[in-house]
């Protein structure tokens, strides 16, 4: 009985015709993301964190953004279901490149290429909704500036509650404290380590873009109570938000010209460890004026 309720309420988000347009935009950027995929360079085995060109789903985000910056839903909200949907051209991908992976290996070897491509797949979802949910949040940006530049005397948001109310920097200090715990633990165990810390790396990974996923919801959120509080600081969440996505857009390029073995998974340990560094400057700043935490 409790069960009913929570079903029917995760099928009206699922069908809300809100998000229509943004469900559209995802399935648009599909064949594009597969038409960059064709030219990716081959993995040779399984590499955590890799995921298909996210070119496509990064002006997926923007547009999506800017599209519904003065809706009665949230931004940040379509920029994900964009990204889950768009991340149908991810899932064809991987499965491409696991189907050409598997004809040389051993069946041992294809049981745990199998495992760690499941794992990865969640992963890269999950990093795919993260980074077109930020895109969106700098479209939704850039639209309410164009806004207000139309239309000066548009007026604030009315205050909703005190600055001490919020709760939103903790999802923030938590993404500060576990992500260097992560990537120590990917980058110096993992590397000399077996299967079964593969696996375990794997899965911090994936824990990781979860919590990242927090830390930019909550960036946004914890800015809004600032600004509707009048608050002394107040600043721009797209600030702390659109730094990761140049960084992730800037990696990838870079990986690409040195012929990586796949720029999309460094790029996504550089948009992490961006996020993290704008995270950290969040939280001294905000502790700086405000007090908190």
């Amino acid at each position: 009985m409790v069960l009913m309720p929570s079903f029917r309420s995760l099928l009206e988000r699922l069908t809300d015709d809100r998000l229509r347009a943004a469900t559209l935009v995802g399935l648009a950027s599909i064949p594009i993301t597969l038409v960059l995929a064709l030219d990716a360079v081959p993995r040779d085995g399984v590499v955590i964190g890799g995921l298909s060109p996210a070119t496509p789903l990064l002006a997926a985000g923007l547009f999506v953004g800017y599209h519904y910056h003065d809706r009665s839903i949230a931004s940040r909200r379509a920029g994900v279901r964009t990204g889950l949907v768009g991340s149908g051209g991810v899932l064809a991908e991987s499965v491409a490149d696991l189907v050409t992976t598997l004809g040389s290996e051993s069946p041992a070897m294809t049981a745990v290429t199998v495992v760690l491509f499941l794992v990865e797949l969640v992963l890269g979802v999950a990093f795919v909704a993260l980074l077109t949910m930020a895109s969106a949040i700098v479209g939704a940006w850039v639209a309410s500036n164009v806004a207000r530049v139309r239309d000066p005397t548009a007026p604030r948001a009315e205050r909703e509650r005190p600055v001490d109310d919020s709760r939103w920097w903790l999802p923030v200090v938590v993404y500060v404290l576990v992500a260097p715990l992560v990537l120590l633990f990917v980058f110096w165990i993992v590397s000399d380590g077996g299967g079964g810390s593969v696996i375990i790396g794997a899965l911090l990974l994936f824990c990781l873009v979860v919590t990242a996923i927090a830390a930019v919801v909550s960036l946004v959120k914890d800015t809004e109570t600032l600004v509707d509080a009048s608050a002394a600081w107040q600043p721009l969440s797209v600030v702390y938000v659109a730094g990761p996505v140049g960084v992730y857009a800037l990696v990838y390029l870079v990986a690409s010209l040195r012929q990586s073995i796949h720029p999309p998974g460094d790029a996504m340990y550089g948009f992490v460890v961006a996020l993290w560094g704008s995270s950290l400057v969040y939280l001294i700043n905000r502790h700086r004026y405000v007090g908190t935490p």
